[in-house]
């Protein structure tokens, strides 16, 4: 049935192509350089040429150049990024992993605000929660963030903007996507602004699909069941600009997401979960020359409900976040940023159990500095202080140099500190819970350098990495303790290039190598562990080539080298057992006919294209071949 379905949306294309010149192809700009924009996660109004962090920009138009892909699908085609996964059940949890730093050391932004979950245990946001539909532009920030956003922003920071507003009064546009495992996806946007005082947008997005089996079937045993899943959510962004240069942004976000989940590796079950997050929020912006200032306050709520045969269980909690800060140019040498932060993590009452409500908060002023001497040097330094509830204070500071030797060549390197507060769940919760518990600390350093070539059309970025994480907070027998540490280093190689206007090609190689160190009651290393689930190299590969006609063709593949992960064996008493993962190359396959000044879109997408057989996580399946296709358009 997939290479049926594959063969009619190829046949779609090929009839599309054939079509008289109703449509405009594409005019490029014939000066092919990379796009300028301001980076919204750095809090500083600076462009990705003047930081001295590494960032990934992904914008709209690659947004949509991967319909047919999830969030998790779309971060995992990034260089340093890994989605465990992110090609297995739609339903299974993804689990992200920045430069080899686990999922609750990335801290999640939705239009530059933090948020937190704090119903789970490591406080990481579910990225099934987060639809592609809504989203305007993605900011991965690489390196410790920790003294702009505080917790959690150890290996970095993914910002994910939603949608902005349009020049026109009234702008509907829609997608209706279908394919393989009954997949089905329908979204719809409406954007506009009034008398340049009011603009708003809001959307809705739907996405279901019967998926695949979660678990891998044992050799001789039936076919599993399918775990599937359903999806909905929606956003509304307003912004009243009441007088010159203040800007009020009131902004909700709401979304849910249920489906079915096993019990283990290779272990069949009929289990059932829901999860669903508000974001409810205010933003107000003043702008006033070199000086502007931002307050942001946003909640976020979250429920998960998990169904087995052991019964039912329920998990809420809200994190609230305020944070205000001011940017002043003093002039063009010197650049001063200061903010205060205040946030709070809460679990509510539950009379069932026989539970009382527990919160946690902190309270952060902090501050940067930018200094540009002018003649290419730059530096960034920042310090922030932490006033937690409970374990008292800590402080992070970072400094970041760069030297742009000319137009075309920059070295820049940054050195810092980071820190993981302690969850809700890890010091009041019901199982191990410990009040004494410290934060997380860590220590990084980059270096690395960029250049532009070919008439700044071929773009190189090579950075390398070295982050420490001590006092990791492990769970034993006796519940949570600060133990452990955390070695991880690395060597990231990006190229971009736009070899003409019609042809993109890019590629990017990561090597990666780290360990888990076990200490015992004196300090002293008792054991170590090395990477899990990921691999020691991984390189990928991209192209896309526009004709004339206005058909877009883009192939992307990757090859992930062995890997080890554990196996908690059931028939030895569930001791953890290490087992290898072979190396694997994949590829997929993106296709476009623009039509109607490209107001209208036919596009489809093969996954999988080769049909490899690998494994992400061992135990569990993978998608082997299979395709989606669908059609876009703006009003």
């Amino acid at each position: 049935m997939s290479k049926q379905f594959i063969t009619l949306v190829i046949g779609a294309f090929l009839c599309a192509s054939s079509l008289q010149a109703q449509t405009t192809s594409q005019q490029a700009d014939t000066t092919l350089q990379f796009e300028e924009i301001v980076i919204q996660a750095s809090k500083l109004p600076i462009s990705p040429r003047e930081t001295s962090r590494p960032v990934t920009i992904i914008d709209r138009k690659e947004i949509e150049e991967s319909s047919g892909s999830n969030l998790a699908q779309l971060l995992h085609e990034q260089s340093g990024i890994r989605i465990n996964n992110s090609q297995g059940s739609p339903a299974n949890n993804q689990d992200l992993f920045l430069q080899g730093a686990s999922t609750e050391y990335t801290l999640i932004l939705l239009d530059g605000v933090a948020v937190s979950d704090a119903s789970g245990i490591g406080g990481a946001i579910d990225l099934r929660l987060l639809p592609l539909q809504n989203v305007e532009r993605i900011e991965i920030l690489k390196g410790n963030q920790s003294t702009l956003y505080g917790s959690s922003a150890l290996a970095g920071v993914i910002n994910i903007i939603t949608k902005s507003t349009s020049e026109s009064t009234f702008q509907p546009s829609g997608t209706v996507e279908y394919g393989a495992y009954n997949s089905f996806k329908g979204a719809g946007d409406i954007s506009g602004s009034v008398n340049d005082v009011l603009s708003y947008s809001l959307g809705y997005n739907h996405k279901s699909s019967d998926g695949i089996s979660a678990a891998a079937t044992p050799k001789g045993s039936d076919t599993f069941q399918n775990d599937g899943y359903s999806q909905n959510s929606f956003y509304v962004n307003v912004a009243i600009e009441p007088v010159e240069g203040l800007k009020i942004k009131p902004f909700v976000k709401y979304s849910d997401f249920e489906g079915d989940y096993d019990a283990d590796a290779f272990v069949d079950a009929s289990n059932t979960f829901t999860n669903n997050m508000w974001n409810p929020g205010l933003q107000a912006i003043f702008e006033s020359g070199d000086f502007n200032i931002n307050s942001t306050y946003l909640i976020t709520e979250t429920e998960r409900i998990f169904s087995s045969e052991f019964g039912e269980t329920a998990l809420d909690g809200r994190f609230q976040n305020f944070d205000t800060f001011l940017n002043y140019r003093f002039n063009p040498t010197l650049n001063i940023m200061a903010g205060i932060n205040w946030q709070e993590g809460l679990r509510p009452e539950d009379e069932e159990n026989q539970i009382s409500e527990i919160s946690t908060s902190f309270t952060s002023p902090y501050g940067t500095l930018l200094l540009d001497a002018g003649n290419g040097l730059r530096a960034e330094a920042g310090y922030r202080a932490n006033i937690h509830s409970e374990y008292g204070t800590n402080s992070t500071y970072s400094f970041s140099p760069s030297y742009q030797i000319n137009n075309s060549f920059k070295l820049f390197a940054s050195i810092g500190t980071g820190f993981k507060a302690p969850t809700i769940d890890q010091l009041f919760g019901q199982f191990g819970a410990n009040p004494d518990l410290e934060p997380e600390e860590s220590r990084s350093i980059q270096v690395g350098f960029e250049t532009y070539l070919l008439d700044q059309s071929l773009k190189i970025e090579t950075h390398y990495f070295d982050r420490e994480i001590d006092n990791l907070i492990a769970f034993t027998s006796n519940g949570y303790i600060n133990r452990d540490r955390v070695e991880t280093q690395g060597v990231e190689i990006r190229t971009n290039w736009l070899a003409t206007n019609d042809l993109t090609l890019g590629a990017f190689y990561n090597y990666l190598d780290g360990e888990t160190i076990t200490l015992n009651d004196a300090g002293a290393e008792q054991s170590s562990i090395g990477l899990i689930r990921l691999p020691n190299h991984n390189f990928g590969l991209n192209a896309s080539y526009r004709f004339e006609n206005g058909l877009l063709v883009k192939i992307d593949g990757e090859f992930a080298g062995d890997r080890t992960d554990l196996f908690f064996n059931p028939a030895n008493n569930y001791t953890s057992e290490e087992v290898s993962l072979d190396s694997y190359v994949i590829a997929n396959l993106y296709a476009e006919y623009a039509v109607f000044d490209r107001s209208f879109t036919i596009f489809g997408t093969v996954r999988n294209l080769i049909d490899s057989d690998f494994t992400e996580v061992y135990g569990y399946n993978t998608m082997g071949l299979h395709a989606r296709a669908g059609v876009r358009f703006t009003l």
